[in-house]
Formats: structure tokens, sequence, C-alpha cells
């Protein structure tokens, strides 16, 4: 999955909003200095003008393209952009009480609500700037990116890429289509080997999105866009080198370079921004409902098996980052080492561990807790981190995804989740794997919020039904 670069003034919602502020800022302020500063809210029509500006200053920022490159400005391009918007701000509040004629106002007011507006506007969005830039040097998170290219080529793109002062990514290693220089470092980044060779950095290496820099009239020949698409990658396409594509493609900009990019499944900052708060919203409630659990649960489980009441075990989350997951612990303490012993009765084929009767978990407590998913529970906390989300797939363990074929990986490319769409599809029948990774394939291409919420309800009804939990 893989979240769409917004465009037009939707790009720039932070300062679009800022500006909103630092105005309706300005002009209480202008007024405090010039009137009383009580008296304002008692003046009708100095809050209507105040509704009134945020209502032009939001009209201007939309139909206006002054946030375009606002990242990339200088100090005095930006001091030109800040005091052409304040202006026709003020321009068309004027013109709008002119015609108003029973609106009052005072004209020092205005001349120092552009003066104020002027340097708040300017202060604020020089403020914000540095703290995004701080961020994107800090960002833990950020995209890793594997890089296709030649041996001519390599060093060009690799300091263009690495130049752009925008540039949220880090570059993990090189794969070069024409030339063994494996282990060799370019500009600071390791060549990992060539394009012909057996992919073994997918699992020795975190890559998030891949990016292919050929020579003009080359293409990616169509079986590696499938091999990489078929992990669950995101590809991006320098226009020099375009390959045929049959996935939903997508141009755009990739620090400085403008490429087309194909996915599984492309969406937009707005649905990730609402999946992320229903993560939230539902995390916290599921952290209450936890708390509430463990005055019961935590005795039961101590009294049944000595030992902690919680399980938390590595595991691997969104394309290979690795977490820890959080349980009540429903199984015997030396359940791990027992699993081994265990493996020639799995269900799973050796990719998902699942037994009928397993005899590792805890007599009474440690069966009811699973049959009835509450020892999914301090999952929410997991949520709330960020390391999951509400809906997704399930994470696989160390030992699970060290044994991934490359077209598993596909699977993880998304957040996992507490639940989603195989679990509720009767997961206690599904033994195929492969059926797993066709579930949340279906699920990874499909998805939108309407699909997470039709998940949610239907895993309520499975955990009230004690369906598919075994």
């Amino acid at each position: 999955m893989y979240k769409q670069n917004r465009k037009g003034w939707s790009k720039h919602f932070d300062f679009f909003f800022l500006d909103v502020i630092l105005l309706e800022a300005a002009f209480f302020l202008s007024y405090g200095i010039r009137h009383d500063w009580i008296f304002y809210f008692n003046m009708n029509y100095y809050r209507r003008v105040g509704v009134l500006l945020a209502l032009i200053s939001i009209c201007i920022a939309m139909f206006r393209e002054g946030y375009h490159g606002v990242l990339k400005r200088d100090f005095v391009e930006e001091v030109k952009s800040v005091i052409l918007h304040v202006s026709l701000v003020e321009v068309a509040l004027i013109a709008i009480t002119f015609f108003m004629k029973e609106l009052q106002y005072s004209r020092e007011v205005f001349v120092l609500f552009w003066i104020i507006g002027v340097l708040l506007c300017l202060s604020g969005r020089c403020i914000w700037k540095g703290i995004l830039h701080h961020k994107m040097v800090l960002n833990r998170d950020k995209r890793r990116i594997l890089v296709i290219t030649t041996s001519k080529r390599v060093k060009k793109i690799i300091k263009k890429l690495t130049s752009n002062e925008l540039f949220d990514g880090v570059l993990v290693g090189i794969v070069l289509t024409d030339k063994e220089l494996k282990g060799e470092n370019i500009e600071g980044v390791t060549v990992l080997g060539t394009l012909q060779e057996d992919p073994e950095y997918f699992h020795d290496y975190v890559v998030d999105e891949i990016f292919v820099h050929l020579n003009p009239g080359e293409f990616l020949e169509k079986k590696y866009i499938d091999f990489f698409l078929q992990t669950g990658k995101t590809i991006h396409f320098d226009l020099d080198g375009l390959a045929e594509l049959n996935s939903p493609a997508y141009v755009e900009g990739f620090s400085g370079c403008t490429v087309i990019t194909t996915s599984m499944k492309v969406v937009t900052p707005g649905q990730l921004f609402i999946k992320r708060v229903m993560d939230i919203l539902g995390g916290l409630v599921g952290i209450v409902i936890t708390g509430l659990a463990c005055i019961f649960v935590v005795p039961a489980i101590k009294i049944a098996d000595p030992g902690p009441a919680f399980f938390s075990q590595e595991r691997i989350g969104k394309n290979g980052r690795r977490f820890k997951i959080y349980k009540f612990r429903s199984m015997y303490m030396d359940a791990e080492e027992r699993k081994k012993e265990l493996m020639d009765q799995n269900e799973m084929n050796g990719l998902m561990f699942k037994m009928e009767n397993d005899p590792r978990i805890i007599k009474g407590i440690g069966k009811f807790i699973r049959d009835t998913s509450i020892d999914e529970l301090p999952q929410f906390w997991n949520v709330l981190k960020g390391d999951m989300s509400l809906v997704g797939t399930r994470p696989p363990t160390v030992e699970e995804y060290e044994m991934y074929e490359m077209h598993h990986l596909k699977r993880i490319s998304i957040k996992p989740g507490i639940t989603g769409m195989w679990q509720t599809s009767g997961r206690s029948d599904i033994t195929d794997f492969e059926e797993v990774v066709r579930l949340d394939t279906k699920y990874i291409r499909n998805w939108d919020i309407s699909l997470d919420i039709k998940i949610l309800l239907k895993t309520i009804l499975v955990v009230l039904k004690r369906e598919g939990s075994k």
C-alpha cells in the first residue's frame, strides 16, 4: 500500500490553516491596540468582520496557488508571498465592508491588521518550515528506498536524490542492471548486487519502495516489474526508462524527478489520516477494556500457571519492520520450546502455526481467553503506538517470515492489524497459507475505510459467536 502525495492547495493544509489562525490573531491584536480588548467581543460588526476574514482567507488560499513550492522558497520569496497574500485578503475585506454599509470599522485597525498580519504570517511560516525540515531529518520511520540503475548513471542519480533537501527517504542500497559491483560503496550507498541475482536483500533489508532509473530508451523487463509488485513493494519509474505497465500508475514528483509510480494500492493522505484517527479512537477504547479485563484475567492466569500475565514477542510489521507484540499469556511458560516438538502436527505448512487442541494452552483460562479473543486485547497498545492498525494483516513471527517466498511479502506491505479479512472469513477453517495470502492481497487491493468498518463489525459478530477462534 502506498500513500499518494497530495496535490494542489490541499498538499499544504498545515500552512493553509496556520495563515487563517494567524490572520485572525492579527485582526484581534490590531483591534485591541486601537480599542479596548474586552470591547471587541461586544462589537457585533467587528465579530462579523472576523468571520468574513476567515472565509476570505480560505477562498484566496484555495483559488490562488500561494503555497506551491512553499518548502523550497528562500526568505525573500516568502516575504513576497506573505505580503501578496495578506494584501489580497485585506483588499477583499475592505471591499466587502465598503459595500455592506452597516458595518462600521476603523481605518487604523485595518492598517495595523496589515502590518501585524504580515509579521505574524511570515514568522509563522518560517518557524513551521523549520519544524518540518527538522522533523524530516529526525524521522525514524522514513521511506526506505532501493535504487535500480546502471553503473554509468548511478552516481548522478544518487547525488540528485540525496542533494534534495526535501528528500524524506533513506537509500538502503543499489541494484545495478549491467555490472557486478556487489559490496562497493557509491556516494555513501552500498551496491547490493545485480538485477539478475537472487534478491536476498528483500529479507536482509527493510525496503518500502523501489526507484528505477535507467538509460534513455531502456526499459525494465516486465518479469522484474511483476516480481517486485508481487512482493508488495511500491515502484517509482523515472520517465527516462519506462516499462509497459499493467497496474494503475500515477505521475508524481520524487525528490526533484518526475516519475510514474505503480503499486498494489495507492491511497491518499486523507484516507490514511482517517484510518489513523479510527486506530487512535479504537485503541483508546480498547485500552480501557483491556484495563477492566486485567482485573479478572491477570489473577486467573497467575493462579493457573505462575509467571507473567502478559506475553510479548518480536513480530514482523510493515515491509519487514520489527516490533514487540503484546498479548495476555494463554499458554504455558515453555510454549515456545514445545512448539518445535509439535511442528509435525502443524496444520498450516510451517508458514503459520495452528494446531487443534494445542497442549501448550493453559487449561481453563487459556482456552477461554483464546476462544473469546480476550488474549488479543493488549494489542490495542500496539495500535496506539503505531506498530499496528485495528484492521490489517496478521504479523508473522520472525521464524515464519524467514521462510516466506517472495510473493508472500505482499501481505506485509501494510501495517499489520488486530483483525483482518481472513480472520473474519472463518480462520479455523483455513489450513492453506496460500489462501491466507490470497485474502490478505484481496484486502490490500480493495482497501478503503468502508471495508475496514465492515471487517470491524464482522469481527464483533465473529467474537460474540466464538467462530473461527482456535
